[in-house]
């Protein structure tokens, strides 16, 4: 399968005074990430310019970007930063804009902040990725993205050929039997285990689901996120309300057993209470039980700012199970609404990868 792996970006002009080796960040820039081509590996993949990276083939692919980010002088509301990955040059139904976006503040100086977003889609031949930074405009001193291997890193692999399209149906999972010496092989026999399998692993079942928003008091439980667009190719997987005294549109089924690539970004700020006060918050991925299968947890120094948490994983899911997020927020008399920043910042799927 096609991947890539660039770990450690390119160095400018060194900081005097002892800073660490970075990549300089301007304040109020989207700065493209240059990425060190002694330390990236190409598998299909192509790049010119060490920032885009050339898909090879149409497929459903995995991407992943994490930076750490060092700052001198940080305000007492803390400075934002942003990471971004960015899609360029897409046909049909591929994958184009800002495709993935997430907020962090920066809380401290002289100190490192690290910045994450991964995504799982649908890109077509041809069609460019990159990642980018945004320093907050009211940040001040110097600032930049550090230069070692396991300070950032920018990695794409293909799940899934998918050569029809995104929606192109998915292929039920097949059943393989066990071998016996006097069994008469016969046509549905041979598909199945050719075939079938390939058919299969051509088009993995996958969901994306976007644009959730949510308002809620602080403190305040059973808050699941309700995703009002859905898209799969797979009729297994069915959005719908996760239980009595849930909204609607807070649940996915998923239909089969077995792993699933899991990616989820999703932005919150608090809408009033006092300016500089860190206020924590936290994301729930649930499956049908009541127990969490992951947490992901953050703080906001900033009022009506955005502020985000990335995740990516693999989690072992049953068939008929209901994957939903749960949200929960503290700080007593604000509240907590969905961020809204450009491009897409709340977004959940799936894809299953086998039993």
């Amino acid at each position: 399968m096609p991947y890539f792996s660039a770990r450690g970006v390119s160095v400018g002009t060194a900081f005097p005074g002892g800073v660490p080796p970075n990549q300089p960040l301007t304040a109020g820039q989207r700065k493209d990430v240059a990425w060190d081509s002694s330390r990236h590996f190409l598998n299909g993949f192509s790049s010119g310019d060490n920032i885009r990276y050339r898909i090879p083939e149409d497929g459903v692919y995995h991407v992943t970007f994490n930076a750490s980010v060092w700052g001198s002088v940080v305000r007492s509301v803390g400075e934002n930063l942003n990471a971004y990955i960015v899609a360029e040059g897409a046909s049909g139904q591929g994958a184009s804009g800002a495709i993935a976006h997430t907020t962090c503040q920066h809380q401290q100086a002289n100190s490192y902040t690290t910045i994450r977003v991964s995504v799982t889609e649908y890109f077509t031949q041809g069609t460019s990725i990159r990642t980018q930074v945004y320093l907050d405009s009211g940040a001040t001193g110097r600032w930049g993205i550090a230069a070692n291997d396991f300070d950032a890193d920018f990695n794409a692999f293909m799940v899934s050929p998918s050569g029809n399209s995104w929606s192109q149906p998915s292929v039920k999972p097949p059943t393989l039997t066990a071998w016996k010496d006097d069994r008469v092989v016969s046509v549905a026999d041979m598909n199945g285990t050719t075939l079938d399998v390939f058919g299969h692993l051509e088009n993995r079942p996958r969901f994306t689901a976007r644009g959730t928003s949510f308002n809620v008091a602080s403190s305040q439980e059973k808050v699941a996120l309700a995703w009002p667009e859905m898209y799969a190719n797979d009729p297994g997987f069915v959005l719908q309300r996760l239980a009595d005294g849930f909204a609607d549109r807070t649940a996915i089924t998923v239909p089969y057993s077995g792993m699933y690539l899991l990616h989820f970004f999703c932005a919150a700020k608090h809408s009033d209470g006092t300016e500089s006060a860190s206020y924590g918050f936290q994301f729930k991925i649930h499956g049908s039980s009541g127990d969490a299968r992951i947490l992901s947890q953050n703080s906001t120094t900033r009022i009506n700012q955005d502020c985000s948490v990335a995740v990516d994983d693999l989690v072992y899911l049953t068939a008929g199970e209901v994957l939903n997020v749960r949200f929960y927020g503290w700080g007593s008399g604000t509240r907590w609404v969905s961020g809204d920043g450009d491009g897409r910042v709340n977004t959940l799927g799936a894809v299953y990868m086998g039993a």
